[in-house]
């Protein structure tokens, strides 16, 4: 995985603002919207929290993945970054699903 890419963390509502200021972008997996967001709902509030930091938003929806980016209008990641973080959240998605069934198993 390339340097500029994380390995995947959790972002706060709040917080997307303050990382797509310091250059950063935002993939997020629609699963994580919880039951208390759908995706039109939270796309709004993202961009209200980062219209109040002077942040300009887009959004890149990638449905066949279940996941959207959010990005800085000034400093979009290039294709192969977000192809590098969707497939470091492929790898996390799988990852966390493996570990639910191993722990299912185990309590039966």
């Amino acid at each position: 995985m390339d340097d500029r890419v994380t390995e995947p963390y959790l972002v706060g509502l709040e917080a997307i603002a303050g990382e797509l200021l310091r250059g950063k972008w935002c993939v997020y997996l629609h699963e994580w919207l919880g039951d208390e967001h759908d995706l039109a709902t939270w796309r709004e509030e993202v961009a209200t929290h980062a219209a109040e930091s002077g942040v300009e938003v887009c959004f890149v929806e990638i449905p066949r993945k279940d996941m959207t980016l959010v990005a800085n209008v000034h400093a979009l990641p290039s294709f192969e970054q977000v192809t590098q973080s969707v497939a470091a959240l492929e790898h996390h998605r799988h990852a966390v699903a493996g570990r639910r069934r191993r722990g299912r198993r185990s309590a039966r």
